[in-house]
């Protein structure tokens, strides 16, 4: 049984008295320790489907179609239910690491409290496991790191406590929303290589929203090109990038093939 099972989602925004269809008919599969990444220009549906999932989308938004985590279906789960999949079975990493964080906690504070809710770990407990989590992620000092705020910490350090926070829990699967674009080229290596490390060695499973087919290469197994709401195109990275049939594939390799070019 695959981990994660999504047939036939739609999703629409209500815009006045019309229905806005953002995505139309997608189905997928992640299996466990899978990194399946959905890549296409901005708007082509890609952030829409992952929100979806753990029903983060706003109120105007209308969901219909299957979505499945092993056994228990996400699109109709309880409020109960979600409270306990959002950050625990499913764990999401955004793209802008200073909004995700709360500027007025610790990162110590928001570490602990994100272990105590979803695991049975104490407060002593906790703490252990947030200066673990942290020197897992490769944040040197971690034990004085839990009494910085995040506005003491750089990018690239504020984006690696956001994967500490949302692996702490042992996630199922991963949610990872562009989580490089807001960085500096440097420490977007430096995270890609995070976590593809920490992929392989918790054998996590990853759902990767990205528009850059560079990082897809270096971290996806799986690839799946939205164009227009719908998934135009899906198989291995290799064949997908390298023998693309889709059209909307193909621009976005003579995008890059441009932007390489140019720098």
């Amino acid at each position: 049984m695959a981990l994660l099972s999504v047939e036939h989602l739609s999703v629409s925004y209500r815009h006045r008295d019309t229905l806005v269809r953002a995505v139309d008919d997608v189905s997928f599969v992640i299996e466990a320790g899978e990194v399946l990444a959905l890549v296409g220009e901005s708007g082509s549906g890609k952030s829409s489907v992952a929100l979806a999932l753990a029903r983060l989308l706003p109120p105007r938004a209308v969901i219909s179609g299957r979505a499945a985590l092993k056994e228990t279906s996400l699109l109709d789960a309880s409020e109960e239910t979600l409270r306990a999949i959002r950050g625990g079975t499913i764990a999401y990493v955004f793209q802008d690491p200073a909004t995700s964080l709360n500027p007025v906690m610790t990162i110590g504070a928001q570490l602990l409290e994100a272990i105590v809710w979803h695991t049975p770990a104490g407060h002593e407990e906790a703490r252990r496991l947030a200066v673990w989590w942290l020197r897992q992620v490769g944040i040197p000092m971690p034990e004085l790191r839990l009494r910085a705020y995040p506005h003491q910490l750089s990018g690239g350090m504020q984006q690696r406590v956001c994967l500490a926070m949302a692996l702490a829990a042992r996630p199922s699967l991963l949610v990872a929303d562009e989580p490089t674009t807001a960085l500096d080229v440097t420490i977007q290596v430096q995270i890609l290589r995070l976590l593809r490390d920490l992929q392989r060695r918790l054998n996590l499973s990853v759902l990767l929203i990205s528009h850059d087919l560079t990082v897809v290469e270096r971290i996806a197994h799986r690839v799946g090109v939205m164009s227009g709401g719908r998934l135009a195109e899906s198989g291995a990275v290799d064949q997908v990038l390298h023998r693309p049939a889709h059209a909307a594939t193909q621009a976005l390799l003579r995008a890059r093939s441009a932007m390489s070019f140019k720098t």
